[in-house]
């Protein structure tokens, strides 16, 4: 039987290692929030980029759709069409918390121009139309763009 008394000891007496001697430096707590912040902003892109595709092609049909009711119906029965949708409203309500925890002058350009990067890319993959040089000059742009914001924001 151990007794409480020596497990806390132990516990007492076991300290963290020295990070000095890492290959790497030790992250900050402002360098992890950096990093969880460009992945949640990247996941939010990710989400509204590739649903505004598949909502498109999910929803393809609606205009023989005569009133709203039709339209409504329509829709609900196209279960593809709602997973896109709840994708997509998944994201807005992420990119809602995104903003209490990212510097917004950061968050909303890089989410915003991420998005049109995915959007492009998954229409493509969906054929909706080729990502011709300019297109793929834009995406350059766009991701070039966004490492500047987050190099500015962090420095």
């Amino acid at each position: 039987v151990v007794s409480t008394q020596s497990t806390g000891n132990v516990c007492r007496s076991l300290t963290r290692p020295n990070n000095s001697n890492l290959p790497f430096p030790a992250q900050t707590s402002k360098t992890k929030t950096m990093d969880t912040s460009v992945l949640k902003m990247l996941f939010v892109s990710f989400l509204w980029g590739s649903t505004n595709p598949l909502i498109k092609k999910f929803s393809s049909g609606i205009e023989h759709c005569s009133t709203i009711a039709e339209k409504l119906i329509f829709l609900i029965k196209r279960p593809f069409y709602l997973l896109s949708l709840l994708g997509n409203q998944m994201g807005s309500v992420l990119f809602y918390l995104l903003l209490g925890s990212t510097d917004l002058g950061i968050a909303v350009p890089v989410v915003n121009s991420l998005t049109l990067l995915f959007t492009a890319v998954v229409g493509a993959l969906l054929g909706e139309g080729k990502l011709g040089a300019k297109g793929i000059a834009g995406t350059i742009l766009i991701v070039l763009g966004t490492g500047l914001c987050n190099l500015n924001s962090s420095g």
